[in-house]
């Protein structure tokens, strides 16, 4: 049965309202998702009060939303405010005067909660079992640590986006005194909590600063893939990129790809600050989650709905999607990864191969997903193959492997290959794309196999003789198709392994 779940989070630069969609086969996906820049941060008066003008634009806001998803048909809606609100000494009376404009019950996240959901949404997405979080809002920076996916330690500090701007950057641009007052600040404050420490581990960074500062250094690196999601920067590449931005004037900001024109005049002071807590962590890396606070709370409403505390496996709960995405045979694959570990254990066995730890699993993999792109397309099932895998997120994959994983399950030819990866040449040498061509030759063989999608061919044993290798293909019935397929494509893996194949057939009694 469909459902739709909006969250509504109340922030202290931005008012965003999302709605999350659940199929009758229980997959989820963002439906919609829009903002409003309303800067409640910059309403709060001397007493530490949100104005009357604050309160008046985010009802009007409120309102909006409302009639939105009232068009949509939501059922569910879940407005949450966090720290422009929670700080504010009229912060009940704020409530109960939305409450009676709206009729919305609005949730106060505490600062812990605050900062539980952002790293719930994280370990519910990506592959870090272990590593910091850090998001910086409009009034507030939440950092979390967290070990063998539970939460450790949290703080909220009490200083964000618009505050640092309107703090210590007076023009334009920050300078570099602005600049040296800023860093001492944030080192001061971070020293105040004894548990922020180098681990040797990944920061991992949520909202809107993160994903703006990972959006720019995308278009700066030319970077060729889709998708910000699990995206990742070593720290000295972070620490530049950082450096160039915060040198630009406002007219070089407001032509940079990537970049949300209403972050312009706040994104100094921000990224100042991740990049300060990452220097101070001394993080190998810095990661992007696209799941934050908002992503966190429909988790746990997802969650609850099937009786589960977290995701067990973030990689097999992706391939579960897009297996019932696009409508993937589950029996047809199985078999696939039946043959294809045949193929690859027996020229194992006759000393054809050296084996890699990671082929068995990227080889499995591929073969779970092989072509689906005739989902869209048969007669262009490779390139579709190739463009969906690489446009989605797969959550629990780096950049690397989701590539890697795309090569493979839409292998067409070496020639392909090759052009595939020229974008890549720091992750792709020799040897890999050697692995890359074998496992993508494999899964074009047995799809070829298999190409009545009857499972006519059972069984495959591989053995050597004087004159190369013979496949024997057990079936139960006469493969006529699946042969002719078969000799057509076998060249591909003769390529890979430098050695000729002969394809014979052994049909049992039925």
């Amino acid at each position: 049965m469909e459902k739709k779940l909006a969250v509504i989070d109340i922030g202290s630069n931005s008012i965003r309202n999302v709605i999350f969609e659940v199929n009758g086969h229980g997959q989820y996906f963002e439906r919609l998702n829009v903002k409003e820049v309303a800067r409640l941060s910059s309403h709060i008066t001397d007493d530490n009060e949100l104005s009357e003008s604050g309160i008046e634009a985010l009802i009007e806001t409120l309102n909006h939303f409302n009639r939105l998803n009232e068009h949509h048909e939501v059922k569910e809606v879940l407005p949450v405010a966090t720290a422009a609100i929670r700080n504010a000494s009229n912060s009940e009376a704020i409530l109960e005067e939305v409450r009676q404009a709206t009729g919305m019950e609005i949730r106060l996240l505490s600062d812990y909660e605050e900062a539980f959901y952002g790293y719930s949404a994280i370990i519910n997405s990506t592959y870090i079992e272990d590593g910091y979080s850090v998001d910086i809002g409009g009034g507030s920076m939440e950092v979390t640590y967290f070990k063998d996916r539970e939460l450790v330690f949290y703080h909220s500090f009490p200083f964000g986006a618009v505050t640092l701007t309107e703090d210590f950057m007076k023009g334009d641009t920050l300078t570099k005194d602005e600049r040296k007052q800023l860093t001492t600040f944030l080192k001061k404050s971070f020293k105040e909590i004894d548990w922020l420490e180098p681990h040797g581990i990944p920061l991992v960074g949520v909202g809107g600063t993160a994903r703006n500062l990972v959006r720019v250094e995308q278009s700066m690196s030319l970077f060729p893939l889709e998708g910000i999601h699990q995206y990742t920067l070593g720290a000295d590449r972070l620490h530049d990129v950082v450096d160039e931005l915060i040198q630009m004037s406002p007219k070089q900001l407001g032509r940079l790809d990537g970049l949300s024109k209403d972050r312009m005049d706040i994104i100094a002071p921000a990224v100042t600050a991740i990049d300060e807590l990452a220097k101070y962590l001394k993080v190998p890396e810095f990661m992007m989650s696209n799941n934050g606070l908002r992503e966190g709370l429909f988790y746990e409403y997802y969650l609850k709905e099937n009786n589960l505390v977290r995701f067990g496996d973030v990689k097999e709960e992706s391939f579960r999607y897009f297996e019932k995405q696009y409508a993937v045979d589950l029996v047809r694959h199985q078999h696939l990864i039946h043959l294809a570990r045949q193929i690859y254990t027996g020229l194992i066995e006759t000393k054809t191969i050296k084996p890699k730890p990671f082929e068995p699993g990227l080889l499995e993999g591929a073969c779970r997903l092989a072509y689906v792109g005739e989902y869209i397309d048969h007669n262009n099932k490779s390139d579709h193959t190739f463009h969906l895998i690489t446009t989605n997120d797969f959550k629990g994959m780096n950049n690397e492997d989701r590539l890697a994983l795309a090569l493979v399950t839409s292998y067409k030819s070496r020639r392909l290959l090759k052009q595939h990866i020229e974008g890549f040449p720091e992750w792709f040498d020799s040897k890999m794309l050697k692995s890359l061509e074998l496992l993508g030759s494999i899964v074009k063989l047995v799809d070829a196999l298999d190409l009545t999608e009857r499972q006519v061919v059972e069984n495959v044993d591989v053995s050597s003789t004087e004159e190369g290798l013979v496949f024997t293909l057990h079936t139960h019935t006469s493969p006529r198709f699946e042969l002719q397929r078969g000799i057509r494509h076998k060249k591909h893996l003769e390529r890979a392994i430098d050695q000729s194949i002969e394809l014979r057939v052994e049909e049992r009694d039925s």
